[in-house]
């Protein structure tokens, strides 16, 4: 409706007696329905004021009645995880279909095939509407235009707001200046141990604090829990390939990719000397199992069957420790190298698939999974959420109450670095990977072999930042 319009439509209500208000809700599609209304009025009469009836025709206005809302559907899923967590994941579902009746989300889903599955999705217009993601892939998903900036959303949320998260954590849910996902969880990479195996060793248990062992104490202590032959053989120490050397390669005080990530160093002396440290462990001191010689079920496997005294891990572990009957287990702080103390910290978020229909609810059902309520459910699972409230009040508390949760925090509060994600994170590992296993294998070392990796590497980044897709 016009301004001159409107103008003239008072200035008739004003002789007619009706409000402007009423008008304005009639005029714009409400049924006005004809009245018979008698009002007393004041009349001057012979000179004199006197109160007298009247009869007046004024249209009644009647709201139209809003037909009601057709209900929407929002898919939910993850990728990856397979049953893990299935039970609490659709118990929230479940609290949040209970919670409102306009919203309805079917069954938990995971994708089990990976990315490449969810991008195909995409493709074909099929995928999900709420995505729980790694972050170390948002970058090359964002990059490709997957996912929903969520600014506006969350500049408008009082349940999401990033005062309430880990610091770290809400930092990398960022690319090229928009924010892609919501902190869900993180993970830092800590070693576990088994007390009964060190008990029977003799052996002392390791520090319940950081910077409070070293690189040389860790190696005693392996070595002190390995023995035996063969297919018997128990292992001090069952380490992990990929970034799992992060720990090692920053304790040495070196770094894969510079903290901008702008470009691989993993060809500095300090990388190679932490790579190198690893390589021993397996080849030099040999504590820890080579490849060939890793059951099916792999070093979680050998932790299980009490084939390996440590291992190393993310939070996510406990939720698979927990199953364990009869297994007894704790955490211990990463040791301290000449670089310090560091572990890797993965994330995990949500995120809206760009292309969803229903990207109001979507969000919504974002916020519920945030809620308070809906995180102590996953945490008392094994999680450390990313949200600080909870990850201090629940996880810390969670059973079995003997084990030092803390650890976790501790590391989150002074012991995690940036994690190298880029939109190239893919690719980068598939450079790495093969030539660590190279290295395993006795064909190479770091000192020959890194600086061929980085030099991949950056022309990979080079390529990234000329598209734009790589600060």
């Amino acid at each position: 409706m016009s301004s001159k319009r409107m103008l003239t439509r008072r200035g008739l209500l004003k002789v007619a007696g009706i409000s402007a208000a009423a008008s304005t809700v009639a005029a714009c599609g409400a049924t006005p329905t004809p009245q018979v209304v008698e009002r007393e009025v004041t009349r001057i009469v012979e000179g004199t004021p006197q109160v007298v009836k009247e009869t007046v025709v004024v249209e009644k206005v009647v709201e139209a009645t809003a037909a009601p809302a057709e209900k929407v559907t929002v898919r939910f899923s993850s990728v990856g995880w397979g049953g893990w967590l299935s039970e609490p994941w659709q118990s929230i579902v479940q609290d949040f279909n209970a919670s409102q009746d306009r919203i309805t989300v079917p069954e938990y889903e995971d994708v089990a095939e990976g990315y490449q599955k969810v991008m195909a999705a995409a493709a074909g217009n099929v995928a999900a509407d709420v995505y729980m993601f790694e972050n170390k892939y948002m970058f090359g998903f964002a990059a490709r235009g997957f996912f929903l900036p969520l600014d506006e959303m969350v500049a408008a949320s009082s349940g999401v707001q990033e005062d309430m998260y880990i610091a770290a954590d809400w930092g990398e849910c960022f690319f090229r200046g928009k924010q892609y996902l919501v902190p869900f969880d993180n993970s830092p990479a800590m070693i576990w141990y088994n007390p009964d195996l060190f008990d029977a060793a003799g052996v002392a248990y390791p520090p319940t604090r950081y910077d409070e062992w070293n690189w040389e104490d860790f190696l005693a202590t392996a070595q002190a829990l390995t023995s035996g032959e063969g297919a018997e053989r128990q292992f001090g120490w069952l380490g992990e390939r990929g970034y799992y050397l992060l720990n090692w390669i920053w304790g040495a005080g070196g770094w894969f990719l510079t903290e901008d990530k702008t470009r691989c160093v993993v060809d500095s002396p300090e990388a190679i000397a932490g790579l190198q440290w690893a390589a021993d462990l397996v080849l030099k001191y040999q504590v820890q199992p080579l490849p060939e010689n890793i059951p099916q079920g792999g070093n979680s496997g050998m932790f299980y069957a009490k084939r390996g005294a440590m291992a190393q891990k993310g939070t996510w572990w406990a939720i698979d420790l927990k199953a364990q009957e009869g297994l007894n287990w704790q955490t211990a702080p990463q040791p301290t190298g000449a670089g310090g103390s560091w572990v890797r910290n993965p994330n995990d978020a949500w995120g809206i698939w760009i292309g969803s229909p229903n990207r109001s609810a979507a969000w919504e059902f974002i916020e519920f999974l945030n809620s308070d309520e809906s995180l102590t459910k996953l945490t008392k699972a094994g999680l450390s959420t990313s949200k600080r409230n909870v990850l201090y009040d629940v996880f810390v508390k969670q059973e079995p109450t003997h084990v030092n949760w803390q650890l976790f925090i501790d590391a989150l509060e002074g012991h995690v670095r940036r994690h190298p994600d880029t939109a190239i994170f893919a690719p980068m590992m598939d450079i790495f990977n093969p030539v660590w296993d190279a290295i395993i294998a006795g064909d190479t070392t770091p000192a020959e072999s890194m600086p061929g990796v980085a030099a991949e590497i950056n022309a990979l980044l080079d390529q990234c930042r000329a598209e734009g897709n790589c600060d």
